[in-house]
């Protein structure tokens, strides 16, 4: 299903992207995905009255832009288009804020988390040609695009900076994450799993706030869009049987196992954790 940029999401049409995308990682965990559109579809459900029309629109905007840079060197047409033209930058004021996590604010703020920016970063690469993906940085989203000139290493939150090895060794120390580089680090990241970090950060902040059903929203939006890992099911779970919903914690475990997801191990797991909530039943 593609966003017809005039006819905006409805809640439907929003989870439906949601349902496709889980499908296509169903079949391939690695599946590419259109990230930016997805994110959009994110920021509906959890607001469902705006219809996010000119934020799709915008993402055209980005595109059409895109195109005519293929051919060129990445890690200097991309931070000029999206850091100088069209103003994408950190939210170094209000980091925080869970606004800098919900995509459709960040393109109307042109301010976010690098995890956001990152995929707006990779929604402009894609549309130039490159291949481009998020990378298995610690602690602070950077992206790798593939093109004229090689393979370039990114920041979006800092205006798309390119990085080479010292300066990635750098922000890893800076952020506490470790002195040396590893394989990891540069390892690309399934662009699902670049959608949950979005999430992520949204669910943390309302948990860190006391906002549980908020959590308990944003952890279903993520299980919708992946309902095979078995840590949000995990996750979701814990905090039912631990506000007392001992119920819905052994109904979101069998569901999960009754579609025949998960390893053996986590099966297992969670095969435990429901016996155990179980006993509190009686």
């Amino acid at each position: 299903m593609t966003a017809d940029p005039q006819a905006g999401l409805t809640v439907e049409t929003a989870g439906a992207l949601l349902d496709e995308a889980a499908a296509a990682c169903a079949a391939d965990p690695n599946a590419r995905l259109d990230m930016a559109r997805l994110g959009l579809a994110l920021s509906v459900l959890a607001h469902p009255e705006p219809e996010v029309r000119p934020q799709l629109s915008h993402l055209e905007e980005i595109a059409g832009k895109a195109a005519g840079l293929a051919g060129r060197d990445p890690s200097q047409v991309l931070p000029s288009l999206m850091a100088d033209e069209l103003g994408y930058a950190g939210d170094t004021d209000s980091y925080e804020d869970m606004i800098n996590a919900d995509l459709a604010a960040v393109i109307d703020r042109r301010r976010g988390l690098p995890v956001a920016l990152g995929i707006l970063y990779c929604h402009a690469a894609r549309a130039a040609g490159w291949d481009a993906a998020g990378l298995s940085f610690p602690a602070h989203f950077l992206i790798r695009v593939d093109g004229p000139g090689g393979r370039h290493i990114l920041d979006p939150f800092h205006g798309g900076r390119a990085m080479d090895a010292g300066t990635m060794r750098s922000l890893l120390r800076h952020m506490g994450a470790g002195e040396d580089l590893t394989a990891e680090h540069h390892r690309d990241v399934a662009d699902r799993l670049v959608l949950l970090r979005l999430q992520n950060n949204i669910k943390l902040r309302r948990l860190q706030s006391n906002d549980i059903e908020g959590g308990l929203a944003v952890l279903a939006r993520m299980r919708r869009l992946a309902p095979d890992v078995a840590a949000l099911v995990m996750e979701e779970a814990a905090i039912l049987a631990e506000g007392g919903a001992i119920l819905g914690a052994a109904k979101a475990v069998k569901s999960y196992l009754a579609a025949g997801y998960g390893a053996i191990e986590d099966r297992t797991e969670m095969e435990r954790f429901l016996a155990s909530i179980q006993t509190r039943l009686n």
